[in-house]
């Protein structure tokens, strides 16, 4: 779309795909679908639909000469030359000025592997389509001929790490410029992949419903192709879901799709929330005091400060596995040498916690805890003015003006019952590729299921309920 001429109507084409079923175990960058069955050869601007599957094609150009020829299986290639704008592209599409389709009612994916040559100003490579109430144009970018610039995508308004990489992610006006319903003004927005690359999987619905996020229908002040203005920020309803290459500004070239595989019931890819959240305890967690204050305050973060306390400011504490913690190791209450000191938890901080759970273990803290939780965990201490919920009295060993022994509360505590449930985790290559799930029995290997299933040690992604992680696998 950079440098885009005025008159183009967009439309695009891109890879083939194999069924609307996603095979769970494919690998579109070390397989080879091949072009199979008939190849059908596409004249000038056209739609049309892929006999025997649930695609459709489109082929569009602004100039030059072209040729573009798609095969039963959805595999297609195409080129072009001294081409203005040229765009071919493959996939789901729901008619053009129709009502479109509530994306959250579907899941999309696309596996992919192509080839190109040749050279353009600009030149979008991945999933692209539009949306109606309202009309937005819509980009997420793996690959390029030339790596989009902000000058024709707008100012960065976000991002989202996903399917192995972080994506930037953009918004701009078109004014008055072609559209599917005539020349009009509309919303663009891009997802621009850090890296290009020329296969792997996209989580397309990913992509949505992070733009669903970030963009709520709030009024913004967008850069745009006649001097920006201001626009509603939102996401509507797709009237097309395809996979795309297009090329502009006298491109000549060509591309050439030999996997493609797009589903509108696929499987979600694990989402990295660690460059969007992480960090925040630096700013919400300095406020505990010097002598042991628990801030859980910020965004994801403690900081266990002031003396012999520990500044975890920056760890984004939402992703942990809690569940598995070997909460042994901080036992004792002793600190020093060997583990935590939680007798200086309270102490004389804690004038300001706050955040999400603010805890008091005892001392001369918690004149003002604000969490969401406030507990005294000792009740002797001397400043429990507006704790809430005290827990079962128990005796003060700490050293820190009265601070709780941690170790003699987790002995009080009532026994803790284990999940003893079998788990069942979805298993993702590094590339974001989702090849299956695996059971774990109670007292079984993770390591081992992984290994029985999919024959091969390596790295792996797990998801189980909100929780996804990397695990290495060994023989």
């Amino acid at each position: 779309m950079e440098k885009k001429l005025s008159g183009l109507v967009k439309v695009g084409v891109v890879l083939a795909f194999g069924l609307g079923v996603t095979n769970a175990m494919a690998d579109a960058c070390s397989e080879d679908m091949g072009h199979s069955g008939n190849g059908h050869q596409v004249n000038g601007n056209q739609t049309g639909s892929i006999g025997g599957t649930p695609w459709g094609f489109e082929q569009w150009s602004g100039g030059g000469s072209n040729s573009m020829t798609y095969y039963d299986n959805g595999t297609f290639k195409a080129n072009w030359s001294n081409n203005q704008d040229y765009l071919a592209r493959v996939g789901y599409r729901y008619g053009d000025n129709g009502s479109g389709v509530d994306h959250k009612t579907k899941h999309y994916t696309v596996d992919y592997k192509y080839t190109k040559t040749g050279n353009a100003q600009y030149g979008y490579i991945g999933v692209y389509g539009w949306t109606v109430n309202p009309q937005v144009e819509y980009y997420i970018v793996d690959d390029w001929f030339s790596k989009p610039s902000e000058q024709y995508i707008g100012a960065k308004r976000g991002e989202i790490t996903v399917d192995g990489a972080t994506y930037t992610i953009h918004a701009y006006l078109r004014q008055q410029e072609p559209s599917k319903t005539g020349t009009s003004t509309f919303l663009q927005i891009f997802s621009v992949r850090s890296s290009p690359r020329q296969c792997g999987h996209i989580d397309i619905s990913a992509h949505f419903n992070k733009w669903d996020e970030l963009f709520t229908g709030q009024q913004a002040q967008l850069a745009g192709s006649k001097g920006g203005g201001s626009t509603q920020l939102k996401f509507g309803r797709v009237t097309e879901v395809m996979l795309m290459t297009e090329a502009g500004g006298n491109a000549t070239g060509s591309v050439d799709y030999t996997y493609f595989n797009m589903s509108d019931n696929g499987e979600a890819s694990p989402i990295d929330n660690n460059n969007n959240n992480g960090g925040g305890a630096q700013q919400g967690g300095d406020q505990g005091g010097n002598q042991g204050g628990f801030d859980m305050g910020g965004q994801g973060g403690f900081d266990m400060g002031g003396q012999g306390g520990f500044d975890m400011g920056g760890q984004n504490w939402g992703n942990m596995d809690w569940g598995n913690m070997d909460w042994s190791q901080f036992g004792g209450g002793d600190g020093g040498q060997g583990g935590f000191d939680w007798g200086n938890m309270g102490g004389q901080g804690g004038q300001a916690d706050g955040g999400f759970a603010g805890f008091d273990w005892g001392g001369n803290g918690g004149n003002a805890d604000q969490g969401n939780a406030n507990t005294d965990v000792a009740p002797n201490d001397n400043g429990n003015n507006n704790n809430q919920g005290a827990v079962t009295p128990i005796m003060n060993n700490g050293n820190a003006n009265g601070g709780a022994d941690v170790g003699n509360i987790w002995a009080a505590l009532p026994e803790i019952q284990l999940d003893n449930a079998t788990k069942t985790y979805s298993v993702f290559g590094t590339n974001g590729r989702f090849m299956g799930k695996v059971e774990v029995a109670p007292g079984a290997s993770l390591n081992d299921a992984i290994f029985a299933k999919f024959g091969k040690a390596g790295v792996y992604m797990i998801k189980n309920g909100g929780v996804s992680k990397s695990i290495t696998v060994t023989r």
